[in-house]
């Protein structure tokens, strides 16, 4: 009967650095599964990335050419995001939870981004080996 030796959990001294995660690493996963969460409604997805966000976008672009215009789209944009929360997920926005995770995503999504077209050396993010071969 043979016996072998258990399988020694993963530390960073056992793993190489390849198979470690940083700390952004996991901070973003958590972000993005965190999104995932509170956004599961198709319709609250798409009132999110089909039109609530284009609008802040566009109303940010728009700022110092047409400040009211500006703070419609801005406003309008929220409106939308918010009744795909309350209408269709039935629960509170993040940014009345935490007003700064907006903020956070944006950042998170933007390093991510300038990761996959080769500018994450800007931001100090290398991608991961899994987004390199995407």
């Amino acid at each position: 009967m043979s016996t072998s030796a258990p399988i020694p959990p993963s530390t960073p001294e056992t793993c190489s650095r390849s198979e470690q995660s940083s700390p952004r690493d996991t901070w973003r996963g958590r972000l993005v599964e965190k999104y995932r969460r509170d956004h599961q409604h198709p319709i609250n997805h798409a009132l999110h990335v089909g039109v609530g966000w284009p609008m802040v976008g566009a109303s940010l672009l728009l700022l110092p050419f047409r400040p009211l215009w500006s703070l419609g789209l801005f406003l309008g944009g929220y409106a939308f995001m918010f009744s795909g929360h309350f209408l269709f997920e039935k629960n509170l926005p993040t940014i009345l939870k935490h007003p700064s995770t907006p903020f956070v995503m944006a950042w998170a999504v933007t390093q991510g981004l300038l990761a996959r077209i080769g500018l994450g050396n800007a931001v100090g993010v290398v991608p991961s080996e899994t987004e390199s071969k995407r």
